[in-house]
């Protein structure tokens, strides 16, 4: 991730974006376990995680980025809520949890930075519970084009149509999800029975 991309998530601004537009759109999308054992892929500054362990005081919540000094940040923002909150330094496509560990993974505006989210997707789904779910948000190829692709380059971009076979194969039964043209996403996908 480049210094410019690192600044802005870790501003005030990005806060408030997350906290007040981003997440909320992302919560009404589904209906959210009020008791649950959750994963947080690619937390950075940890300003979602905040959010979501105010929202749903039954969580507990493992924060999760491969960043050290965006994950001090999150480490620093999250004291506050003791036990409820754990983070970790831990890369994407090799989850260091056990199997059907929990009970939601989430991943806000990540993929992107992941070099083979395919494998990440399958990790996701080791660690989740049979049934359980997996949210994401995610910028697509369209997204990245001229002046944005120079100051917040991709690790490598994808299509709805390469996600949606990647879910298939990661083993995730059904899904759900809502695009905006070839810009950014939302979905919800259910962990099959292993």
């Amino acid at each position: 991730m480049q210094g410019v991309e690192k600044r802005v998530l870790r501003s005030d601004v990005w806060r408030v974006l997350a906290q007040r537009t981003v997440l909320p759109w992302v919560l009404r999308f589904d209906d959210l376990p009020k008791v649950a054992d959750v994963l947080e892929v690619g937390a950075g500054a940890g300003f979602n995680a905040e959010k979501l362990l105010e929202t749903f005081p039954a969580w507990n919540l493992t924060v999760t980025d491969l960043d050290e000094q965006l994950l001090a940040g999150a480490r620093d923002r999250l004291k506050r809520f003791g036990d409820r909150a754990r983070c970790e330094v831990v890369d994407a496509t090799t989850l260091p949890y056990d199997d059907a560990a929990f009970d939601v993974v989430i991943s806000l505006g990540v993929w992107h930075h992941v070099g083979d989210w395919e494998k990440a997707l399958g990790e996701c789904a080791r660690v989740l519970k049979p049934g359980a779910r997996l949210v994401l948000v995610d910028l697509l190829a369209g997204f990245f084009k001229g002046p944005v692709a120079r100051m917040f380059p991709p690790e490598r971009t994808y299509s709805i149509n390469e996600l949606r076979e990647a879910l298939g194969a990661a083993g995730f039964g059904r899904w759900r999800f809502r695009a905006a043209g070839n810009l950014w996403y939302r979905l919800v996908a259910e962990a099959s029975a292993r």
